[in-house]
């Protein structure tokens, strides 16, 4: 059924996905749909709950990387990239998902699912971060927390991500490559964190290269 949900949302976007719609294309009743999901915003939710189980297993794959601290947050980075490339429709139901109109037409079990797993996705984050404080790599300056480090993360990924793809097919930005837009950014954030070692001392190129 979540095959079938996100085919619907590749081809008609997020307006073209309706209950009857799914029940027609699946083999179930509209009915025994029901018994899977409260409505289609229940359906954008457990969209958002696979992408989440699936970038989890990314970001473990990514957390094995050997490398110093900064390196370790960059496969992370890349794991995220990856995600984004490979399901765009997932990716983006992240989002949708997070609007208070589905929010509110979901089942609170699923809901509690997801903020279960973002959290589980968020140590990851922190983790790194943490062993970048502890090795001396990082400080923290006064007055910045290690969540809203956590958090600048996690929007500036999203934004580039999220973003690339739509505007490219506006015309906007032809000549940028996704994974440089990616590597740059991330490198514009963690230098001006002080994270060491600095991009002017490191090859982040071949590290990227090396994570992939």
């Amino acid at each position: 059924l979540l095959e079938l949900a996100q085919q619907i949302l590749r081809q008609d976007g997020f307006t073209g996905l309706t209950m009857d719609r799914l029940a027609s294309l699946s083999d179930v009743s509209k009915g025994t749909l029901y018994n899977h999901f409260s409505s289609k915003e229940d359906v954008l939710t457990a969209l958002s709950v696979d992408s989440l189980q699936r970038l989890l297993q990314l970001f473990q794959y990514a957390s094995t990387f050997s490398g110093h601290s900064r390196e370790r947050a960059l496969a992370l980075h890349h794991a995220y990239h990856k995600f984004s490339a490979a399901e765009p429709t997932l990716f983006l139901c992240l989002l949708s998902a997070a609007t208070p109109g589905v929010m509110e037409k979901s089942s609170p079990a699923r809901l509690q699912q997801r903020q279960q797993l973002e959290m589980q996705l968020l140590q990851y984050c922190q983790l790194v971060l943490s062993e970048a404080l502890a090795d001396g790599s990082l400080q923290l300056p006064v007055g910045v927390s290690l969540e809203q480090w956590s958090f600048i993360n996690w929007a500036l990924a999203f934004g580039c991500n999220a973003l690339f793809v739509p505007l490219r097919q506006l015309g906007l930005f032809a000549d940028l490559a996704a994974p440089q837009v990616n590597l740059h950014s991330i490198n514009l954030l963690f230098d001006g964190m002080g994270w060491l070692p600095l991009s002017s001392g490191w090859d982040y190129q071949q590290s990227w290269q090396q994570i992939g």
